[in-house]
């Protein structure tokens, strides 16, 4: 009987201590939504050397500022990140990384939010020393980040691995650990390596000037019985002709497969020459999408060097961006010129139910 009080009391004081607990511990509150807006612009500023957090593995170096530039109603936004070493500004088309932040950060959720005191900052290693990201609702050349959305990151929240505090405009809250995490990447981490993307649709026209060549061909694609993209590529220079789907195939496939071998900045990289300011291109190509956006690749004159054979190539996503510098291998470039030339030289091809009478 005693043993069967003894338990009672004990579950009656722990029920007590955990109400009193998560009373006292407001992460423990249901996840709310701390703010839902439409960010135009993110900037990343690395942890000062006397920040208390963790600086291991190491947050980048440089500062970013992340865009996003919108193209219209119901149309996919573009994305670019600009990071600053030193004085020295770059520019690149940026990934899924800047994407995924962007949706992360328009519905920030937390599951705490208390007014700050200078020892909750300093328990939680928060402060002007911090790893910040600031939002802002403009993404020009010249952006204003408000002084009231800039998160400063300092230590995890409790025992939960997941979150992190956060001071914002005097609050703390607790977002997830994944919005800050990822910056512990290079900068290049945030960049398109692949010269031309998409999601969805198809690639609508490809056309290829320099080298003594001229080629231009469009895609008529039709879905088919499975909801899937079937090419139908003709050339539109001199005779216009239906191209053999090889043919056609080929140069859209060595075009999606281009890819950044270097960025100019690019840790480990092969001492590059800086190009003039307005270099004249060899050859450009012109890619266009179904959905819309156009991709210009600007090839320049081949450079060689102990470490190989490379082609700078400037990359603008007309009419919204022009890319700093990046190099590709040349053995890449001549794939590319190989295919166009087969789409040169091509013969009609005829359908084989044309030849049904």
């Amino acid at each position: 009987m005693k043993q069967k009080i003894s338990l009672v009391i004990i579950a009656f004081v722990g029920l007590f201590l955990l109400f009193y607990w998560m009373e006292d511990h407001p992460e423990n509150i249901s996840e709310t939504n701390f703010w839902k807006e439409d960010w135009k612009a993110i900037r990343f500023i690395p942890p000062k050397e006397d920040w208390c957090g963790v600086l291991e593995p190491k947050f980048a170096e440089e500062e970013m500022v992340l865009r996003k530039i919108s193209r219209g109603w119901n149309l996919a936004p573009l994305y670019t990140v600009t990071s600053t070493k030193d004085g020295n500004k770059v520019s690149y088309e940026a990934n899924y990384n800047v994407k995924n932040s962007f949706s992360e950060l328009s519905v920030l959720k937390t599951k705490l939010i208390e007014k700050s005191t200078p020892e909750i900052q300093k328990s939680y290693c928060l402060g002007m020393s911090s790893p910040s990201l600031s939002l802002a609702e403009e993404n020009g050349n010249d952006i204003e980040f408000p002084k009231d959305k800039q998160l400063f990151f300092g230590k995890k929240i409790g025992a939960d691995e997941g979150r992190v505090s956060v001071l914002v405009n005097e609050e703390v809250i607790a977002p997830y650990n994944y919005l800050i995490e990822k910056f512990r990447a290079p900068s290049t981490s945030f960049r398109e390596k692949m010269y031309v993307t998409f999601n969805e649709g198809y690639l609508k026209e490809l056309s290829f000037s320099g080298q003594v060549i001229n080629v231009k061909a469009e895609n008529r694609a039709k879905k088919n019985q499975y909801n899937v993209y079937v090419n139908d590529w003709s050339r539109t220079t001199g005779e216009r002709i239906v191209l053999p789907p090889d043919v056609g195939n080929q140069w859209e496939s060595v075009v999606k497969g281009l890819k950044v071998e270097f960025y100019s900045d690019e840790v480990g990289a092969p001492q590059f020459p800086e190009l003039s300011s307005n270099p004249v291109p060899e050859a450009v190509l012109d890619v266009t999408q179904s959905e819309g956006i156009k991709y210009r690749l600007s090839f320049y004159p081949l450079w060689e060097s102990d470490s190989g054979k490379w082609r700078p190539v400037r990359r603008e996503l007309v009419p919204y961006f022009s890319e700093s510098i990046t190099w590709m291998k040349e053995e890449s470039f001549q794939n590319l010129v190989n295919a166009v030339m087969k789409v040169k030289s091509a013969s009609r091809y005829e359908r084989p139910n044309q030849k049904i009478q």
